[in-house]
């Protein structure tokens, strides 16, 4: 993917001791989608390791609060407003399992979702790959296949495409490079140098107003369902790099 943007604003590389707690912001409890975890601060769920973010999802064998997990996020210490931003990761995988990498408008507090306008760089939902009749997105659903999507006022639901790997692979067998290119007309979202959504954001007010970036990995919910027998735990969405470019 060829991109104008060449000039490093912001990084982390996350290759200290400890998570730069400057930088990340920690979200806490139940939060969104009538999701499975509990989200947490815990060095359980979410620490440096070998050069990356680790964000580990462990079973509790707690009823009440059946798994944990963590969502970090950058609101109120680093936004952003056009430009690249760009991960390297290896995602977790199976049934329930729902890593992200995302944004959202950094005005949220004074406008709500979906107005404040959010992109989805990254979604899976994890397991075998499913039909409409067992889930809503059937189409988009699997470890081999990746979404990106944008929210905004008028579309609740989203503009959403989605991609593939193919032969088998997965996107929990090696790492891969997801981008989001945002200009002042269009948002384009990429894999590994491979533009697979375009939008055309021109009268489209929350894209024109900063954003701030986050990284979670949910577990269950309305749309991956819940885990259930074949899913594996811990999992790991292990993040190498962030980086922003204008």
């Amino acid at each position: 993917m060829k991109t104008p943007f060449t000039r490093l604003v912001w990084q982390d590389e996350f290759d200290g001791a400890d998570i730069n707690r400057a930088l990340w912001r920690f979200e806490m409890g139940h939060v969104r989608n009538n999701e499975l975890q509990v989200y947490t601060d815990s060095p359980e769920n979410a620490f440096l390791r070998d050069g990356c973010l680790v964000i580990r999802a462990l079973r509790t064998g707690d009823p009440a609060h059946p798994y944990t997990s963590a969502s970090l996020n950058t609101l109120g210490t680093q936004s952003f407003l056009y430009g690249r931003l760009e991960i390297r990761a290896k995602l977790p995988y199976g049934k329930g399992i729902w890593p992200a990498f995302w944004t959202l408008g950094a005005n949220i507090e004074e406008v709500p979702w979906p107005a404040c306008g959010e992109i989805d760089v990254m979604e899976m939902v994890g397991g075998p790959e499913r039909n409409e009749a067992t889930c809503p997105f059937g189409d988009h659903v699997g470890d081999h296949i990746v979404q990106g999507t944008i929210h905004y006022a008028d579309e609740q639901k989203g503009l959403q495409r989605a991609i593939e790997l193919t032969g088998g692979k997965r996107f929990c067998d090696d790492f891969h490079i997801f981008t989001l290119d945002w200009t002042d007309s269009c948002i384009k979202i990429g894999v590994d140098g491979l533009v697979y959504a375009s939008y055309d954001i021109r009268g489209l007010e929350a894209f024109h107003k900063p954003h701030y970036v986050l990284l979670n990995l949910a577990l269950g919910g309305a749309w991956p369902g819940d885990p259930d027998d074949s899913t594996v735990f811990p999992q790991e969405y292990m993040i190498d790099y962030i980086r922003y470019y204008q």
